[in-house]
């Protein structure tokens, strides 16, 4: 019934779906007790730690649109000499064992697709197991790294750590730790400088206790250990693990380059010395990554190893595009490698470095870059033009760094957009018709793999901000597409038409303990002068604050005018002086900041008091309520629901009101204006969000199989940390970080005990929400119909219904927190 419901919505075009992995329990903490037994083989005596997952998803191949599961594939042929790889032998057979099996191999296109594009062999396209990658020819973009650790237990101490830190002993972790990877890889070790035991970490967050080192001790640690840590993964460079049978030496080496779930169908013998020639990887003794994993690192010689011993295999990766805080913009430059010499920085788009730097005749070029916030492009010419590089916030310690730009920087520009929802439309022709692709919060690595090519003549950015590649697996020349449409290879920057992979830039949730609320106040105009943040509502009676950068959140900013007090609302964004934020005086009072609210905004407007006669009923903005073709004049109130700004004049010019759901039955003796002039719906930032049932003190979660909808269910279950309990709001819809979809009622049943499941967004009344003042989270459907568990002592007991509302059911009732 779904299924041909949705069909229309797809339709004649050709979309990017999520990525497909395997469900493993976590493989992202892996120990290994010491160097000493690392070039021996695989550890019998390897650790896993914290029964709490990451929020890293491993891939069944090193690049997302691999398929997420394999067929056992009924390999029969030796091992022999040859010029092709094993996975390329692979491929064949489990193509041909696939189509005698019916298998259907999962990819990034959603059925039906475009008229212009007939998919085909998508099994072996997407087959994680290729012909090796020549990784001479890639030319790879250099990244920063990030990780954050916070204490355990609610203490705001943190440290932010960007690069490799050999002694960590000095750090005070009583309790324990939680620790988020924002990029890269990094590696724990027990002792300073990169000794004993060990914990690898791939993206997410993970808890570490104590007790995090597992010894035959008698006594158990008192306090957390941290000795060192090692950033190891820098770019999106090739893992590559060479293996030779011993056995055979007359026999070629097998090359692999991806995640190899099941080393047995490989038909490798029984016995094998392998060398990791690039990147970091984990060693399983089980199949589909199970088992204790195993470190092996690059640069440890040869290993031997029993086929007993590995049965796959895991190459650690870094992943997509993201920023943290893209309205605090700032960067700071260095005249020399690693941070040292003179520094200058900047918080706007410079066009050019030169004249920027010409009052300092000592500043002899860009030595090393640091992005505090935001997320900026650097350029090889000035008034940003050449060759662009993208700097994400982080440490850039020398000119390797930025190593895709052939000369020097000579202008820098930030970018700004919405960073949750991204959508863009590839085209092979000018004239936006022939063959395309829809790609929607989806990276690509091989555009070539998928079916659409390596030329793109047109491209259409329909919203957030995107780079694009010249060589496969995000290697090469970049290019920075922003919101609108680009005609040609021109309009974008590049050389000529080839594209072979593209990904968006995303919003990273914010970090434990970070507030929802986050303004940073300046003594002067132009973000200049004393900054002082603030999270929480406060009185300014010592501070006169002069320009704002809301980073986070709304604020109300009160200023006294003559006798009576006013407000401004100053939504997420930079204001560089009062009169950009309203405030026509200098006599700033008290900031408050605006609670966020999760429901679609509608007003109606009266002629007479207590909301009766004539009704203006609005849901959008209103430029002029008193203009010709409206020419309202409001003498009440009501406001259903949403948070609006009522402007005296015109245009959202004069005075502002912020108005909260409410009756309001006397409009001038609640306002002191003789009528509204003109209405808007406040900006809420677009922010990521968990939702928590007060009764159970659980999440909601995305259960199943992420890459098939028809497959997953939504319940409640105890906090992860995974991306499957992340999701955001927008326009009326709840939204799965994990897979891009809403939260929908089966059938569209306005019927109580009807399941909540997840679907492609279509826009329904089935898929809408909004979260009501008491904690409950009712249907677009029906107002009788609310969020609720369904309990019991079935084997769905903790999945999500609609119910009909009860007073004081506390199952019913939802919090919200705010990433």
């Amino acid at each position: 019934e779904e299924e041909e419901e949705e069909e229309p919505f797809h339709k004649g075009s050709l979309r990017a779906r999520r990525k497909e992995t395997f469900k493993l329990p976590d493989p992202s903490i892996a120990f290994y007790p010491d160097d000493s037994q690392e070039r021996t083989g695989i550890s019998k005596n390897s650790y896993v730690m914290s029964n709490e997952p990451t929020t890293s998803t491993l891939q069944v191949g090193l690049w997302p649109e691999k398929t997420s599961f394999l067929q056992k594939s009924d390999l029969t042929s030796k091992l022999h000499s040859s010029l092709k790889s094993a996975y390329h032998q692979y491929l064949q057979t489990s193509k041909t064992h696939s189509a005698e099996k019916g298998a259907r191999f999962g990819g990034i296109f959603q059925e039906p697709v475009s008229k212009y594009f007939q998919a085909q062999d998508i099994s072996g396209r997407l087959s994680p197991f290729t012909e090796s990658i020549n990784k001479q020819i890639l030319r790879c973009n250099p990244r920063p790294g990030k990780m954050v650790i916070y204490d355990l237990h609610g203490s705001k101490y943190k440290q932010e750590i960007y690069c490799s830190i050999p002694d960590a002993t000095s750090w005070s972790f009583p309790n324990g730790v939680l620790i988020k990877v924002v990029r890269g890889c990094w590696i724990l070790y027990e002792k300073p400088h990169f000794q004993g035991q060990k914990c690898v970490l791939e993206e997410g967050e993970k808890v570490l206790n104590r007790d995090w080192i597992l010894q035959n001790r008698k006594h158990p640690q008192r306090d957390f250990v941290l000795g060192s840590i090692k950033r190891v993964l820098k770019d999106c460079s090739i893992p590559e693990i060479e293996l030779c049978p011993q056995a055979d030496p007359a026999c070629c080496p097998i090359h692999i380059q991806r995640a190899v779930p099941n080393l047995e169908e490989l038909n490798i013998p029984k016995s094998v010395s392998f060398t990791v020639k690039s990147g970091v990887w984990l060693a399983y003794p089980d199949i589909n990554f199970k088992g204790q994993a195993t470190i092996l690192e690059e640069d440890h010689g040869l290993f031997e190893i029993s086929a007993t011993e590995m049965k796959s295999l895991h190459p650690l990766q870094m992943g997509g595009l993201k920023v943290e805080m893209p309205m605090n913009l700032k960067v700071i430059i260095y005249e020399k490698p690693h941070f040292r010499g003179q520094a200058k920085e900047f918080s706007e788009h410079i066009d050019s470095v030169p004249k920027f730097l010409k009052n300092n005749g000592d500043f002899h070029g860009i030595g090393s870059i640091r992005v505090i916030g935001g997320v900026w492009v650097a350029y090889e010419k000035e008034h940003f033009k050449g060759q662009q590089f993208l700097l994400e916030e982080g440490d850039f310690e020398d000119s390797n760094a930025c190593g895709a730009l052939s000369g020097p920087i000579l202008s820098f520009r930030f970018l700004q957009a919405n960073f949750i929802e991204s959508s863009i439309t590839l085209f092979d022709s000018d004239l936006e018709s022939g063959k395309f692709i829809d790609i929607t919060n989806q990276e690509i690595s091989d555009l070539e793999e998928v079916g659409f090519g390596s030329e793109t003549r047109s491209i259409h950015v329909k919203s957030g901000v995107w780079v694009a590649y010249q060589q496969k697996f995000f290697c090469g020349e970049q290019y920075i597409l922003e919101k609108g449409k680009y005609k040609c290879f021109f309009d974008w920057g590049g050389s000529n038409n080839i594209i072979m992979s593209i990904r968006p830039i995303q919003l990273e949730p914010r970090g434990i303990n970070e507030p929802p609320h986050l303004l940073k106040a300046f003594s002067k105009p132009g973000f200049q002068g004393e900054c002082v943040d603030f999270t929480e509502e406060i009185d300014l009676t010592s501070f006169t604050p002069c320009s704002f950068k809301v980073l986070r959140g709304c604020w109300l900013l009160y200023y006294q005018e003559d006798i009576s007090d006013n407000q401004c609302v100053l939504e997420e964004g930079l204001y560089a002086d009062l009169t950009s934020c309203g405030c026509p005086t200098s006599r700033v009072k008290s900031l408050k900041p605006i609670d966020y609210v999760f429901e679609e905004p509608s007003i109606s407007l009266f002629a007479l008091e207590h909301c009766e006669g004539r009704e203006l009923h609005l849901e959008d903005a209103v430029n002029s309520v008193l203009n010709k073709d409206l020419h309202f004049y409001t003498q009440s109130v009501w406001v259903k629901s949403g948070l609006w700004i009522a402007y005296e004049g015109s245009n959202f010019l004069g005075r502002q009101i912020l108005l909260e759901p409410n009756e309001i039955p006397n409009w001038t003796a609640f306002s002191g204006w003789k009528t509204i002039g003109s209405l808007r719906p406040m900006k809420q930032p677009a922010v990521y969000i968990r939702i928590k049932n007060r009764a159970q003190d659980e999440y909601l979660t995305v259960t199943g199989n992420i890459a098939d909808t028809r497959a997953t269910s939504v319940c409640v279950s105890p906090y992860s940390g995974k991306t499957t309990q992340i999701w955001h709001y927008c326009r009326g819809l709840f939204k799965s970080k994990a897979s891009d979809t809403c939260l929908d009622v089966i059938g569209g049943r306005d019927t109580p005990g009807a399941k909540v499941a997840l679907w492609t967004e279509h826009g329904q009344f089935r898929q809408k929400w909004r979260l009501n003042r008491n904690g409950t989270i009712s249907s677009y459907l029906s107002d009788q119909l609310v969020l609720d568990v369904k309990g019991g002592n079935y084997y769905d007991k903790t999945h999500v219904i609609v119910n009909q509302p009860l007073e004081g059911e506390e199952t019913q009732k939802w919090d919200i927190e705010i990433l």
